[in-house]
């Protein structure tokens, strides 16, 4: 059943693409800032060892393993004048908002001491984060039915998702013009804290009038939710695909500070992180209609497969990066993995409501938070794991907190790391993607099965 079922005319299908998309430069500003500076901040301006950051990030993502899911039983019972999932847009943005401002003033207080605080910090990061995002990754299967409209709709959201990047990754040069250190970071974290909560509640507002359905009265337990992940096999697929590709992305994204900095040999690396996430940004926009096309042409898997392998192509390169490097060799390498980007993020956010709606089909339930909260928790158990898995490896070849030069050892080391991690982890995303089938045909082919 649901409360609105209209078929909308193209400017109001539009209108609601674009108003859902919206809400991706806020979460995307976090996500991006956040993993390109976490670990960073950690060491270089709290002063903790690379092996002691890397235990905090661990300890502060165990409680997002119980939160997302239990976000998404949340969202899934809930019953509003705004539907089931707006009123967590709004609600996310303001937890998001203040939590990345604390975390990012901690330096300027007597918290950075205390290691409970500053993972008590971390968690309420995360918490803000899965209050918006579980809720918001639920909503494209209830607004929209159509498999290549999904796509399309999906495109807003990646043409976003590389704007949010360029500002979240621009954070750090902003830190930089404010002075740097405790002071510049403490700044930059309540200026990009307002974003986040500006462009989170957009989508709250960008969404009304779009179709909602209403709260299935079947309860689904926690054991429940893991075994009907399980049991849709193409959403097990792409679970698995997502979860060793997110390990690639977020190491990415955490190394790039380091390898700007000890690789390439920038005092200041913020300036030319923004140069390349500049670059990688316009070809990834740039890129959605080519890999439209490509998706037409070859179905979704197969243009998974590809975005994948010229992602690692790009990683690989790092391995000849070296402060002699051209500034055009620099952006070049942006560039590919702009291109490389837009597919993969374009291809895995579109599965991820064919999957929903397959379970739809095969069961006649309407559980989408049950599924955005599974393929939730494997982004944050991700993006605990990767960059602590990063900074043991830098700890292992020598690396030390807040010190300005590093040794030829440790310096290789970060380089071997950026080129061949994201390589190794995106080789094991082929495992489960080869065993992900769901088509445009078999999909329309099944009825939904009546409860």
């Amino acid at each position: 059943m649901t409360t609105q079922a209209p078929v909308l005319p193209d400017a109001s299908r539009l209108k609601i693409h674009i108003g859902w998309g919206v809400g991706t430069l806020g979460a995307s500003i976090l996500l991006n800032s956040f993993a390109a500076l976490q670990a960073f901040y950690l060491t270089s301006v709290l002063g903790l060892a690379a092996t002691t950051a890397a235990a905090v990030l661990f300890a502060a993502k165990i409680w997002d393993w119980i939160a997302n899911p239990l976000m998404g039983v949340i969202s899934d019972r809930t019953e509003t004048r705004w539907g089931r999932r707006r009123p967590y847009l709004l609600l996310g943005g303001l937890v998001s908002g203040l939590a990345f401002a604390l975390y990012f003033n901690l330096a300027n207080t007597g918290m950075s001491s205390s290691f409970f605080l500053i993972i008590l910090a971390l968690a309420l990061v995360g918490t803000g984060y899965t209050i918006f995002n579980v809720p918001y990754m639920a909503m494209p299967s209830e607004l929209v039915d159509d498999y290549k409209e999904r796509t399309q709709m999906m495109s807003w959201r990646v043409f976003f998702i590389g704007i949010g990047t360029f500002l979240g990754i621009s954070a750090q040069r902003l830190a930089e013009i404010l002075g740097g250190g405790a002071q510049g970071y403490a700044k930059m974290g309540m200026i990009i804290g307002v974003g986040i909560f500006f462009f989170m509640s957009l989508a709250f507002f960008g969404t009304a009038g779009g179709r909602q359905h209403a709260r299935e009265r079947q309860n689904v337990s926690f054991s429940q939710q893991f075994k009907l992940g399980l049991q849709n096999k193409p959403f097990a697929a792409l679970l698995g695909t997502k979860f060793t590709q997110l390990f690639g992305l977020f190491t990415t994204t955490a190394m790039s500070i380091f390898v700007v900095k000890f690789v390439i040999g920038k005092e200041n690396p913020g300036q030319w992180m923004i140069y390349l996430t500049a670059v990688s940004m316009v070809v990834q926009m740039l890129s959605i209609p080519v890999w439209n096309r490509i998706a037409v042409l070859f179905e979704k898997r197969a243009t998974y497969i590809l975005a994948t392998t010229i992602f690692c192509v790009a990683s690989l390169t790092w391995l000849i990066a070296s402060p002699e490097e051209s500034i055009w060799i620099f952006l070049a390498r942006g560039a590919i993995k702009g291109f490389a980007g837009g597919g993969l993020l374009l291809m895995g956010q579109s599965m991820l409501p064919d999957t929903i709606e397959y379970d739809f089909r095969r069961t006649g339930l309407r559980r989408e938070g049950v599924f955005s909260g599974l393929y939730s928790i494997v982004e944050k158990v991700a993006s605990s794991f990767a960059p602590s898995l990063l900074l043991l490896a830098y700890a292992w070849f020598g690396f030390q907190s807040k010190t300005p030069v590093q040794t030829e050892e440790a310096i290789n080391g970060i380089r071997y790391c950026a080129a061949f991690l994201p390589c190794f982890y995106f080789a094991i995303s082929l495992v489960p993607l080869y065993f992900y089938r769901l088509t445009e045909r078999e999909l329309k082919a099944m009825q939904p099965k009546v409860t």
